[in-house]
């Protein structure tokens, strides 16, 4: 016997989960076995609804007087019968219900998609090397003793592991959420956001020291806000499929409500080392300095100033 229409169950996202064939009418659904759709759904009835067709083509779907009744989503107002098309969605408990008739026009066959660049494992290996060697060289650079050398493969291995959790933990929430790990897309997105980070932070550490504008190291605390929140939308991304607009104010919020906390840490740091000289631990070439400074004679002239300056304070204190 042919199927007279099909009673969809849908997810959270309108993806259909199965499909029932309705084979007499009227039909009824609900949590117990006697029903024609059987639904496993606590907060269904036994016999929750009756779905009967109309003349027009559409559906009449009836609630059977159950204590948590019927809706139309998006609105959530409850109502005793309704009557339905193809595309409407009723939800009933927590379940969401669509009825269509085997006549109804599916849309074409989609064509299908080369796999992403950013969700290849090579592209993954080929991002992490990359942050790797920024991490090496960040670490050689700023070494300031020969028996500083030999550590410097302590940074990589702690970065390593860090990112390591961090890819681990997003796979397994894409696994539990939506069926996907997709660890080499997190892993990529992760590595490449560290690598565009490491390589800004660089620029304007060169651009400020060859223009002594101090200022620019703002701009970096900016910049790298700005990568971390693309960073996590392109992470929430991979595991939710709820809009767009709504993963970017999450991403947008999680990354001021940290960067904020880093800011207050930052300050009262701040505030323990006042009266300390601050300094770049790192040497730069001279040829990357574009502005004029002091000559050295005039700087250990300044010095010296200074210092008859403190021996005349400290002798006026006795």
């Amino acid at each position: 016997m042919e199927p007279l229409a099909f009673i969809e169950i849908l997810g959270r996202h309108d993806d259909v989960l199965a499909r029932h064939p309705v084979h007499r009418w009227p039909t009824l659904a609900g949590r117990g076995y006697d029903a024609d759709i059987i639904l496993d759904d606590p907060f269904v009835a036994p016999k929750h609804i009756q779905i009967e067709p109309l003349e027009n083509g559409r559906f009449r779907v009836s609630d059977l007087q159950t204590v948590n009744g019927i809706c139309l989503p998006p609105s959530a107002s409850r109502v005793d019968s309704t009557e339905v098309g193809p595309d409407d969605v009723v939800r009933l408990g927590q379940t969401q219900i669509r009825v269509r008739t085997p006549s109804y026009a599916v849309g074409p066959e989609l064509k299908l998609r080369a796999t992403a660049l950013y969700r290849r494992p090579l592209s993954f290996a080929a991002a992490a090397v990359m942050l790797l060697v920024l991490v090496l060289w960040g670490a050689w650079v700023s070494t300031t003793q020969p028996e500083e050398r030999a550590l410097i493969a302590y940074p990589a291995i702690g970065m390593a592991v860090a990112v390591t959790i961090w890819i681990s933990i997003w796979s397994l929430v894409g696994r539990t959420v939506g069926g996907r790990a997709n660890f080499a897309a997190h892993g990529f997105v992760v590595c490449a956001a560290m690598v565009a980070m490491a390589l800004t932070d660089t620029l304007l550490d060169y651009l400020s020291f060859s223009f002594h504008a101090t200022w620019l190291a703002s701009v970096s605390f900016v910049a790298a806000g700005v990568i971390l929140a693309y960073m996590l939308y392109r992470q929430l991304r991979l595991n939710s499929r709820a809009s767009r607009r709504r993963l970017g104010i999450a991403a947008v919020l999680t990354t001021v409500v940290g960067f904020a906390s880093v800011a207050g840490l930052e300050k009262a740091s701040e505030w323990q080392r006042e009266g300390t000289q601050n300094y770049d631990g790192s040497l730069k070439p001279p040829i990357f300095l574009l502005v004029t400074g002091i000559t050295p004679e005039a700087f250990v002239g300044e010095a010296q100033r200074l210092k008859r300056k403190v021996d005349a304070m400290a002798k006026t204190d006795r």
